[in-house]
């Protein structure tokens, strides 16, 4: 009879916590009130995907307490030198792509915002860490000093690579995109709290 009359409390916390999550699909023409410019040109909506047509960091509002967040990123043509990705709080996650055409180094680097003197650290294909991709979902969560990631390139919900890197200093939360080439898009962002 316990469990009986604890379940309905039970059901109150798993449906509040769920409604704290953000997510855009970027499937309309402008980015809205919601992003909000950090560095850079700002982020823009193309084809419903975020992107940019320079150097961009750009804040989405609603995930200023989340600490993890999941978007598709997919390179649309070659373009060596530039990428695309993710942060969350003072660590970003970069995705690069090669003149293959497919992301060839996933990189942890502070933000550009964040007073964090590392250099971060990449995997990539010439160190055999990764093989290339075209497009994957990608989780960025951070913990104290340490950033996790996955990478799932089929979409089957199993990262085909998990990485983390410890920053040296405590990360905090806020969600936002960065890049700084219309070469690379991001899709359908999902943010949360997680411990």
């Amino acid at each position: 009879m316990k469990f009986a009359k604890s379940l309905p409390i039970l059901l109150s916390v798993m449906v509040s916590a769920t409604a704290f999550a953000a997510t855009d699909n970027f499937n309309r023409t402008t980015l809205g009130s919601n992003w909000v410019p950090l560095i850079g040109t700002s982020g823009k909506i193309a084809d419903n995907k975020y992107t940019s047509d320079g150097a961009a960091y750009t804040k989405f509002t609603p995930a200023a307490n989340d600490n993890q967040a999941t978007v598709t990123i997919a390179v649309t043509r070659q373009d060596i030198g530039h990428y695309g990705g993710v942060y969350v709080g003072k660590a970003s996650l970069k995705l690069r792509p090669a003149s293959s055409g497919k992301f060839e180094a996933v990189c942890f680097e502070p933000t550009v915002l964040s007073g964090l003197n590392t250099p971060g650290k990449c995997f990539t294909v010439g160190n055999h860490d990764i093989t290339g991709f075209a497009k994957a979902r990608v989780t960025l969560r951070t913990s104290g000093a340490s950033a996790f990631a996955d990478i799932d390139t089929n979409n089957d919900g199993v990262p085909e690579w998990s990485f983390w890197y410890n920053f040296g200093a405590t990360l905090g939360a806020g969600v936002g995109l960065l890049g700084n080439t219309n070469a690379v898009t991001q899709d359908n962002l999902a943010t949360s709290l997680s411990n």
